[in-house]
């Protein structure tokens, strides 16, 4: 019998236990909780700044003129209706260039992420065309310009030259995931 009770109590002492911590947490004074605690002199890893090559070029000159819209007014025209690899290749470089962005970051993401393949569909259908532009993500980016060569690749290097490469897990886990990364 005395076995049973104890039994008892122990169980209930362990499953009220959350209970207690959670009615302790309200207690005390808020900035009691969330004091930040001194660390021995301990070094974490700092990721290295991001380095992206800005060309000079007419972009400048165009910008002062009148602000470049985000989406083209009018699609590329390449040579038939499937482009082939190299000629989307030229194009993202000739683009890059004009941006003011280093071509090889440009070709690099567009190889990783879809292989030069304009109509790519990868994470469950969730990221789409050539850059691989996440629905999620990005849901002002509809499916037409996220399938357009020339749409999506303004609305990308436009991101790239703000400084927001890092939105491409290619570009973001390069060091970690592929031996051949140019950006170590």
């Amino acid at each position: 019998m005395r076995t049973h009770a104890l039994k008892k109590l122990l169980s209930l002492t362990f499953y009220s236990l959350p209970l207690f911590a959670f009615a302790a947490n309200f207690t005390e004074p808020r900035a009691a909780v969330m004091a930040p605690q001194r660390t021995a002199n301990v070094s974490l890893p700092v990721n290295p700044p991001v380095k992206v090559i800005i060309y000079k070029g007419r972009r400048e000159e165009l910008a002062s003129l009148s602000r470049v819209p985000a989406i083209p007014s009018k699609p590329l025209k390449l040579p038939g209706d499937k482009p082939t690899a190299r000629e989307v290749q030229a194009y993202v470089q000739k683009q890059a260039r004009e941006h003011g962005v280093n071509p090889a970051l440009a070709l690099w993401i567009v190889q990783h992420e879809s292989q030069f393949n304009p109509h790519a569909k990868g994470d469950g259908e969730a990221s789409r065309g050539l850059w691989q532009i996440s629905k999620i993500y990005h849901p002002e980016v509809s499916d037409a310009v996220a399938f357009n060569i020339a749409s999506s690749t303004e609305w990308s290097l436009e991101r790239i030259r703000s400084g927001k490469v890092k939105e491409w897990s290619t570009y973001r886990f390069c060091r970690t995931l592929y031996e051949d990364c140019p950006f170590k």
